[in-house]
């Protein structure tokens, strides 16, 4: 809100569009923090204060013809510029516009020209996950990797099915991770076909939100939204208090990458794959998943045990920074206490082994 207010101050071209997003806080605070939670809403606004004007359509307006909609104003005009030939309106969906700028009011949402955001809710044992499928909305491409189009009937159906079957797996054996997700996440955009594999990423601005393969399996969904929430946890810690020095030149060993990592990306790898570690224990208790949680359990508690190694000889993380490794350090030490067969506790640290030795120069001989 602070930021939209400094963006709203010294810029009148977007004062009538906060004025409107403001007049809907006041009539229902709930729905329109809904909206000021908008991931694109976040990107943009920092984005523009960061580097000012950009070469697309200002977000700002999109949100105040979200915020009139919502509040029940059907009559409010509003002056929008479309992009690529779409307004979006954040969390309700897009209308197909083409031109440059013109006048939308909430009773145009509607019709042929207008398609919906899907929104989803699961509900486990009394615990709720609200998820936003974002497929339409043009801002979505902040992730730095190509985003899929919109999903056929029967790819979000298969979609709907994968991720209510995880969220069945983290609140039935993860719940206090459970928990932090339904907190937590709020969009999920699938990336396109092209991208890796099982890939998924967030955006350091863009709380609430994770992009990823939409072919994810049911497990693989459960571990990965769990992981890039804590990328997103870390971001936000970030922004408020300083952990290390990112002036820091070295480069340290993660057994996760096959290339070294600054700092910064060490501590957000060690931090995320604890609570990696943590939900892969915790399945290993499902009858039919506990073999391959073992086994992925192991591999990833060695994975940070040898990741902490490398934060102790960091010399730039600030007394805060030391703080919040010591605490990771506790949380692998309740992990290091977990009973794993002898042979997945030696494959899991072999595995590592093997990943730190691919990683050192070779030597010329002769």
């Amino acid at each position: 809100m602070l930021v939209l207010k400094s963006l709203a101050n010294t810029d009148d071209a977007l004062a009538a569009s906060a004025h409107l997003l403001g007049h809907a806080h006041h009539l229902d605070p709930a729905a329109a923090n809904v909206l000021l939670d908008h991931p694109w809403l976040a990107v943009w606004a920092i984005d523009r204060v960061r580097h000012g004007a950009t070469d697309r359509p200002d977000y700002l307006p999109f949100a105040a013809l979200a915020a009139a909609a919502l509040s029940g104003r059907s009559d409010t005009a509003v002056q929008v510029t479309p992009r690529a030939g779409l307004v979006p309106v954040p969390g309700l969906g897009v209308l197909r516009r083409r031109g440059g700028s013109t006048t939308v009011t909430p009773a145009d949402l509607s019709g042929r020209r207008w398609t919906p955001t899907r929104w989803w809710r699961f509900t486990e044992q009394s615990v709720t996950l609200d998820l936003r499928v974002d497929d339409l909305d043009p801002y979505r491409d902040c992730f730095g990797l190509p985003v899929a189009a919109r999903l056929s009937a029967a790819q979000a159906a298969e979609l709907e099915r994968s991720v209510g079957h995880a969220w069945h797996l983290l609140v039935g054996y993860a719940p206090t991770h459970a928990a932090e997700v339904a907190a937590g996440i709020n969009t999920f955009v699938p990336l396109a076909d092209g991208s890796e594999r099982g890939h998924s990423v967030t955006h350091a601005d863009a709380f609430g939100a994770l992009a990823a393969d939409a072919n994810l399996g049911p497990v693989d969904l459960a571990v990965t939204m769990v992981h890039e929430l804590q990328h997103s946890k870390l971001n936000a810690v970030l922004g408020l208090v300083r952990l290390h020095d990112p002036a820091d030149p070295q480069r340290y060993f993660a057994p996760w990458r096959p290339d070294p990592r600054p700092i910064g990306g060490l501590l957000h790898g060690t931090y995320a794959f604890t609570a990696v570690a943590e939900v892969w224990a915790a399945l290993r208790a499902h009858p039919e998943l506990a073999a391959q949680a073992t086994a992925r359990f192991a591999v990833v508690r060695a994975q940070v045990e040898r990741a902490l190694v490398e934060l102790a000889r960091a010399g730039s993380l600030t007394s805060a920074g030391r703080l919040w490794a010591d605490r990771l350090a506790e949380r692998i030490g309740r992990l290091a206490a977990v009973p794993v067969p002898a042979s997945a506790d030696a494959a899991g640290r072999w595995e590592v082994a093997e990943a730190e030795r691919a990683r050192r120069p070779t030597i010329p001989t002769g």
